[in-house]
């Protein structure tokens, strides 16, 4: 007897038969963030590391490199309305002053705060500082 490749099939092992399925929903790769905003708490957390580099580089750095960093932190605190050209450019000009946080930048969009809010304008700039 053959089956009516219609109504029944084979996926992983499991044996599927019968009529229409429906799923709905959101299908979500990694953390789904709801609304736009993010809050201070999720802000501080993953820019952490970045301060922290900012904090040991080069003194005369300093001050400009923590306006960019606080400048990044506003416009990521919009959420999904963040603009990815603005975020670009920041973290483009950040790594620029200070070479040396590459990694704390890399390691903060990793994140799935701000890897959420990345567009490809963002992940284009993130490969570029890593050599990708």
């Amino acid at each position: 007897m053959e089956n009516d490749k219609s109504t029944s099939g084979q996926s992983g092992g499991v044996n599927i038969s019968g009529g229409s399925v429906t799923v709905g929903g959101d299908v979500v790769g990694r953390d789904k963030i709801v609304g736009t905003q993010i809050s201070q708490v999720q802000l501080d957390q993953a820019f952490r590391p970045l301060e922290e580099a900012v904090r040991i580089a080069a003194p005369e750095k300093q001050a400009e490199a923590l306006q960019k960093v606080k400048e990044l932190k506003a416009e990521a605190a919009k959420g999904k309305d963040a603009d990815d050209g603005v975020v670009a450019k920041l973290v483009k000009g950040l790594v620029g002053l200070i070479p040396s946080a590459v990694s704390a930048v890399v390691g903060a969009f990793a994140t799935p705060i701000l890897g959420g809010i990345a567009g490809p304008v963002t992940k284009y700039v993130l490969d570029e500082i890593q050599g990708k």
